[in-house]
C-alpha cells in the first residue's frame, strides 16, 4: 500500500515540476503568478493570496504583531458571540501560548487545546466531539498558496478535524510560509520519500465550504466551516 502511495506521489511531483500553462488558465496569462525562488514571503505574492481568497469567500487580513492578532481574535469572537474556542497544537500557537492567552482575556469563552495527538479511540472520539461543538478554530498553517488563496496544512501535531468541524476556522500564518503555486509547495517538501519531508497527509482549504449540489442553491458550512479566515502575523518575518 505505501509503495503504491509513493508511486502516486512522485507522479503528481513530476506533473507539477513540468513547464506548461497552469490548471485552467493559458499559459502566460496575467493571472498566473510565475514561481520564482525569490518570491516566496513577498509582499507581492501575499497581496495576490489575499485577492484570490476573497474571491472564495475567504476573509484574509494582515496583522503587525501577535498582539494585534489576539486583539483582531477578541474583537471577532465578542462580535459574532463565539463561545466555544479550540486552539491546535501548531507551532505558531505554542510558541505564544494563544489557548492560556485567550482563556485569561476572555474568562466568559471556553478555550481549550486540541489533543491532536489523542492515541486512544475514546480520547479521539471526545476529541471529534468537543471540535464538532466549536464555534471557532484557531490554528498555524505550513503553506499558504497566492496562485489559488489556498491553506495548505501537513502538521502533524493537529488532526485534521480542527480545520473541518468548527463553524468557523482561523488560521495564522507567516510571510515565510506563502508560496506562488502548489509546484512550488512541493519542491519545498522535497520531490523522493528518503528527504523526510513528506507529511502522511495535506488538508487543502481554498475559502469557506460551500456546495450548490441540491437544486443548485449555494449553501454554505455543509462540509466544513462557514467562515474560514486567514491572518498573516507580519513580526513573525518580515514582507519583502
Amino acid at each position: 500500500m505505501n509503495g503504491s502511495r509513493e508511486v502516486v506521489l512522485r507522479r503528481i511531483r513530476r506533473a507539477l515540476l513540468r513547464s506548461g500553462p497552469g490548471h485552467g488558465q493559458e499559459q502566460g496569462s496575467p493571472d498566473r503568478v510565475q514561481s520564482t525562488p525569490g518570491q516566496v514571503g513577498s509582499t507581492r505574492l501575499f497581496d495576490r493570496f489575499q485577492e484570490q481568497s476573497a474571491r472564495v469567500g475567504g476573509e484574509p487580513r494582515v496583522c503587525s504583531d501577535i498582539e494585534d492578532a489576539l486583539a483582531g481574535m477578541q474583537d471577532l469572537i465578542a462580535r459574532a458571540g463565539y463561545g466555544r474556542v479550540a486552539v491546535s497544537d501548531h507551532e505558531i500557537c505554542r510558541r505564544h501560548r494563544l489557548a492560556q492567552r485567550l482563556s485569561e482575556l476572555l474568562p466568559e469563552v471556553s478555550v481549550w487545546r486540541e489533543e491532536g495527538d489523542a492515541e486512544t479511540q475514546g480520547s479521539r472520539r471526545q476529541n471529534s466531539r468537543r471540535l464538532a461543538q466549536a464555534d471557532l478554530s484557531v490554528t498555524g498553517a505550513d503553506f499558504l498558496i497566492a496562485e489559488s488563496g489556498t491553506v495548505l496544512l501537513a502538521s502533524a501535531g493537529s488532526s485534521r478535524q480542527i480545520s473541518l468541524l468548527p463553524t468557523a476556522h482561523l488560521v495564522l500564518a507567516t510571510p515565510d510560509q506563502v508560496y506562488p503555486d502548489l509546484g512550488a509547495v512541493f519542491r519545498q517538501l522535497g520531490s523522493a520519500p528518503e528527504d523526510g519531508l513528506l507529511p502522511a497527509a495535506l488538508t487543502m482549504i481554498t475559502g469557506p465550504s460551500r456546495t450548490a449540489d441540491i437544486e443548485k442553491v449555494l449553501i454554505k458550512g455543509a462540509h466544513g466551516p462557514v467562515r474560514q479566515l486567514t491572518w498573516l502575523v507580519e513580526e513573525e518575518g518580515q514582507l519583502s
